[in-house]
């Protein structure tokens, strides 16, 4: 019931925003009552809380799963691949990610979004340390791995939010070059 309510809120917000989306309406997508929505959530923060949840821990588990199996890849092709999963999971959820984006830390979807932001920090510094051979020598590992995660995270959310008339795998491979460059200097 609870995944139910959430899938029914993600649909709401990509169709009707944050400010269109009630509890009421979010019950009815749903095909429940609204009394039988309290029963799971106080209100259309939690739910919304709940959305952004959800869309972390599969993004969490994309990487996870490509990392997995892009590490005995080239670094080049294993980086790519990275940054496509993520483009890919932000994609999967950018309807209810552009209605809610910037009411986040209100909503208390900051914690979670950290542990994901952290999460990917240490997949990509493990990544480094793994190919660092490749690498200027003069690299610095942790300002790597916050400009990297910080740059493909923000970039995957603009693109997708407001998309330009760029197709997406020439963002990708373009912000694969340039995270490349910096990295190879």
């Amino acid at each position: 019931m609870v995944e139910r309510i959430i899938e029914a809120a993600a649909r709401v917000l990509s169709e009707r925003g944050y400010d269109g989306a009630s509890t009421n309406r979010i019950a009815a997508e749903a095909g429940i009552s609204s009394g039988s929505l309290y029963q799971y959530f106080p209100n259309k923060d939690s739910i919304v809380a709940a959305v952004v949840e959800r869309f972390a821990e599969q993004l969490t588990a994309r990487i996870d799963a490509q990392l997995a199996a892009t590490m005995h890849l080239p670094w080049r092709e294993g980086g790519r691949a990275l940054l496509a999963a993520q483009f890919e999971v932000f994609e999967e959820n950018i309807g209810p990610l552009r209605s809610v984006i910037e009411r986040i830390p209100q909503l208390g979807g900051t914690d979670r979004l950290d542990a994901l932001r952290h999460r990917i920090a240490d997949l990509t510094r493990m990544y480094l340390i793994a190919h660092r051979e490749q690498f200027r020598p003069d690299l610095d590992v942790e300002a790597a791995v916050w400009i990297m995660v910080e740059t493909s995270g923000q970039l995957a959310i603009r693109y997708l939010a407001r998309p330009p008339a760029i197709p997406k795998e020439r963002i990708i491979d373009e912000l694969a070059d340039m995270l490349i460059g910096y990295l190879t200097r």
